[in-house]
């Protein structure tokens, strides 16, 4: 029992330190006030599952993020409030499947379905397609998915430290914890969920594989050389998977895991780039 309880314990703490949880409404409001800008709209797609949440802001040609595991919408708000970004592009930013407002409350283990589910909520919100697409670690094989099954949608990719090899996707000890009763009950929805969708994502990847060989459109990967929960080596499967010429590698040194949070300016910096060879 005191294993349990102290599993419970150091489980919430390795998984609160992976990612940042939803901001307060207020602070999100304030952020977006501060830089000049109009709070974001918020949409909700109902679909089959049940629903889609996203946020948008600005005007012109889409660009869409798709946060980690786990994650929400507003891991991207700086971006959504940078005033060039929203000045160029309508920019959207959605909750995945099992995180923030986006129901049912369990996770999504399909790829494939998590890349249906947001690429509908996108048409469905009215923002004019094809979009750039960013994907964060696990949104980066859902961005792939995207611009596999979904080619008309897709412009261009930027994939963020993305887990994308299946030989590299190794379950670690808090994954393990993370599946015992105790532990699980003392878990938010969040982290539980981003337990239950790692377990299964290694076959998904594997999957996933021999599709890249299909991509097309022009993807630039960021990749720190000192992340410790991405291998970095998943810079160069992508690039060795999707044909040639297409994946830009940008290794970015003494860069850890949480590039959208330390490193913003890099992604926007991707994002103009790319937007120039379109």
């Amino acid at each position: 029992m005191l294993f349990l309880l102290a599993g419970s314990f150091a489980v919430s703490m390795v998984f609160s330190g992976c990612m940042s949880l939803r901001m307060p409404e207020e602070e999100i409001r304030e952020l977006f006030a501060e830089r000049g800008q109009a709070a974001p709209v918020y949409f909700e797609h109902q679909d089959e599952q049940g629903s889609v949440f996203l946020a948008r802001a600005g005007g012109g040609p889409t660009l869409v993020f798709v946060h980690g595991s786990p994650g929400s919408w507003d891991n991207f708000a700086h971006l959504l409030s940078d005033e060039e970004l929203s000045s160029q592009f309508t920019v959207v930013s959605v909750d995945r499947p099992g995180f923030g407002e986006t129901r049912p409350n369990g996770s999504e283990p399909s790829i494939s379905m998590q890349a249906k589910r947001i690429r509908d909520a996108v048409v469905a919100s009215g923002v004019a397609l094809p979009a750039i697409w960013v994907g964060h670690s696990l949104g980066g094989p859902v961005v792939a998915e995207l611009a596999v099954d979904y080619p008309e949608s897709v412009a261009g990719m930027i994939l963020v430290a993305p887990s994308m090899d299946p030989d590299l996707e190794e379950r670690k000890w808090f994954n393990w914890v993370g599946k015992f009763p105790l532990v699980r009950w003392g878990l938010s929805r969040e982290w539980r969920n981003s337990n239950d969708e790692i377990w299964p994502l290694r076959g998904e990847l594997q999957e996933l594989k021999p599709k890249l060989a299909r991509v097309q459109v022009p993807t630039i990967v960021l990749q720190g050389d000192q992340d410790e929960l991405v291998p970095k080596e998943n810079a160069d499967y992508v690039e060795r998977v999707m044909p040639a010429g297409v994946v830009e590698l940008r290794i970015l040194e003494g860069v850890n895991h949480f590039i959208p949070w330390t490193r913003p300016g890099e992604i926007k910096r991707a994002v103009m780039d790319l937007r120039g060879k379109l």
